[in-house]
């Protein structure tokens, strides 16, 4: 496993630490993360340049503590859980200057098929679409979803329960879903 920088630095470990490897580190986890943030915070937003400085900020945030991670799920936890917070930050911002824009399209990777599925997901409340994100898109098991949240397995269950069967409702309303067993 690659060892990270830690906060703590003398004068001759700051110095062995360059600038170009802090950027090389940034220019990795942008490459390995950078869409999964940027999807996430979307998520919340729905709104692609303020999700791009969720990004932004969630790297800064990165930089600026320099955690050293137990393993990559680890990682990607920690910047998910980072982006997730300055997103729910950046809606309190928007809410109280009024300036949430709705208007830009995301659409999933090589799922266009699927796009409308996630516009039913915009519709549901706060709680359920980040636990369907979470689950259906980044693929994490209700135990890492609580852990991630700071919720109970048994919240986070009952919530993609409640998630799917109101993201039904939406389907079938808005497109005429006919359910099949």
């Amino acid at each position: 496993m690659q060892a990270y920088f830690s906060v703590e630095r003398d004068g001759a470990a700051e110095q062995a630490i360059s600038r170009a490897d802090i950027n090389r580190r940034a220019e990795k986890i942008l490459d390995t993360y950078g869409n999964s943030i940027l999807r996430y915070a979307y998520s919340y937003l729905h709104n692609m340049s303020d999700a791009e400085e969720v990004l932004q900020d969630t790297l800064v945030q990165f930089l600026k503590t320099a955690p050293v991670f137990e393993n990559r799920q680890h990682e990607k936890a920690w910047l998910l859980r980072v982006a997730g917070n300055l997103s729910k930050n950046r809606l309190e911002y928007n809410k109280i200057r009024m300036t949430d824009e709705l208007n830009d399209e995301l659409v999933a990777e090589n799922r266009e098929d699927l796009s409308f599925v996630w516009d039913a997901v915009k519709a549901l409340p706060e709680n359920y679409q980040e636990v369907i994100h979470l689950f259906y898109y980044e693929g994490y098991s209700t135990k890492q979803i609580a852990k991630l949240l700071q919720k109970k397995e048994a919240t986070v269950r009952s919530d993609l329960h409640r998630g799917r069967e109101k993201l039904k409702a939406v389907l079938k309303e808005a497109y005429d879903f006919e359910e099949t067993v």
